[in-house]
């Protein structure tokens, strides 16, 4: 199966989890492709990063990053694993910080659902600090 293909079956059996990711609704396949397109053609744009990570050969999950800061070589990542390979969370983080090291991060924002102790858990023994602010979102229709 291609990459697309795990993106779409990741949808169909996560969508919750791939519309928490993404930050959006999104109400039908279609719309969960053309989100991840979006977010491709900000990395050919140079305002985002995409990388499906791999274990064994095997999608297990992506890491993106977007909010780059040229100025002090950071943005804000996001991971997500497939739902029947969540064992493997730890794995995708790592994949994720060391593209980030390899082009020249020097850190990573994360926004972290509140209601997943398991990731909380594993980014504070990655070595990541909780910051003492709440993040709001407004929508305009």
């Amino acid at each position: 199966m291609e990459d697309p293909a795990y993106l779409a079956q990741w949808y169909r059996d996560d969508r919750e989890g791939i519309e928490t990711i993404m930050g959006i609704e999104l109400p039908s396949e279609l719309q969960s492709t053309m989100a991840f397109n979006t977010l491709l053609e900000k990395q050919q744009k140079q305002t985002a990063i995409f990388r499906m990570a791999y274990r064994d050969n095997e999608p297990i999950g992506f890491v993106f990053v977007t909010h780059i800061s040229t100025e002090d070589r950071s943005g804000l990542a996001s991971f997500y694993v497939a739902k029947e390979k969540r064992r493997y969370s730890l794995d995708v983080f790592r994949e994720g910080e060391r593209e980030a090291k390899r082009v020249g991060f020097r850190g990573f924002l994360v926004t972290i659902d509140q209601g997943n102790a398991r990731m909380l858990k594993i980014v504070k023994r990655r070595g990541y600090k909780e910051i003492k602010h709440v993040m709001l979102v407004k929508e305009f229709t």
